[in-house]
């Protein structure tokens, strides 16, 4: 079962609770710095939803939002740390964002 420490340990930052009467669960904004990268994700497990903003350098490279999460994975290998989404529906594949040793993006989806 997921929990909300590992979200901390992966974007190394405080989350800020979107609704607190409701928790984590529903609703966490982690920001997230790695020199000249920000990563800002909304992560909502309950509602199976998740946003990601990536900037470099200030410019955005990414705006993502992804619905219909099932399964978040995270893979905390020495040197390479991963997150791992999986959808409700086959074709949408696999969603994969690193965060070390450096910010990369993948999605997979299928025929």
């Amino acid at each position: 079962m997921i929990d909300e420490l590992d979200f901390l340990a992966f974007f190394e930052a405080e989350p800020e609770i979107l609704n607190p009467e409701v928790g984590w669960g529903c609703g966490a904004r982690y920001v997230s710095t790695r020199g000249i990268e920000r990563i800002e994700a909304i992560t909502s497990v309950d509602d199976a939803e998740f946003s990601l903003k990536w900037w470099q350098s200030n410019e955005l490279r990414a705006d993502l939002r992804l619905v219909g999460v099932i399964d978040w994975q995270f893979d905390m290998a020495p040197g390479k740390e991963t997150l791992w989404l999986k959808f409700h529906r086959s074709e949408m594949g696999y969603f994969c964002l690193q965060l070390k040793p450096n910010v990369c993006i993948t999605w997979r989806t299928e025929w």
